[in-house]
């Protein structure tokens, strides 16, 4: 799953908001009970962290593969979804382009599989659409 905002600032302070994860419930939807832990966001910081939705709760651990200050931060996801999440930055014109990817699967085999294509897939999409118009005003107002 991918999608795309532009954002009226640099990709500095575009950054600076992402790799805070203290600040992530403030614009992810949902999301509760962050644990944080050091180096974050350098490689091999961790967040552990629940995201309610749709009276489902997911608990996910996302460690930092790679970080590069101002243009990308790849997490490695575990728990109820494993995966990678790969938020890139792009200059574009007088602003950036923070590119979202999520490549995840659910555990549960065949049953995970039914439950992403029926609930989870929608869900994830409706979601990630709403964090990054969220994340998009918080970082233009700041």
């Amino acid at each position: 799953m991918q999608r795309n905002v532009q954002i009226k600032a640099s990709p500095q302070q575009t950054m600076a908001l992402l790799s805070d994860a203290s600040r992530w419930p403030d614009w992810y939807p949902g999301m509760t009970e962050i644990d944080i832990a050091a180096p974050f966001p350098d490689e091999g910081g961790k967040v552990a962290f629940k995201v309610k939705s749709r009276g489902m709760s997911m608990s996910i651990i996302e460690t930092v593969l790679e970080y590069q200050p101002g243009k990308l931060q790849l997490l490695q996801m575990d728990g109820m979804m494993s995966g990678r999440a790969r938020w890139e930055l792009t200059p574009d014109g007088d602003g950036t382009r923070l590119t979202t990817t999520f490549d995840y699967a659910l555990p549960g085999g065949v049953f995970g599989t039914i439950a992403d294509a029926l609930i989870v897939k929608r869900m994830n999409a409706k979601s990630l659409e709403e964090a990054l118009h969220n994340f998009k005003a918080l970082v233009e107002r700041s």
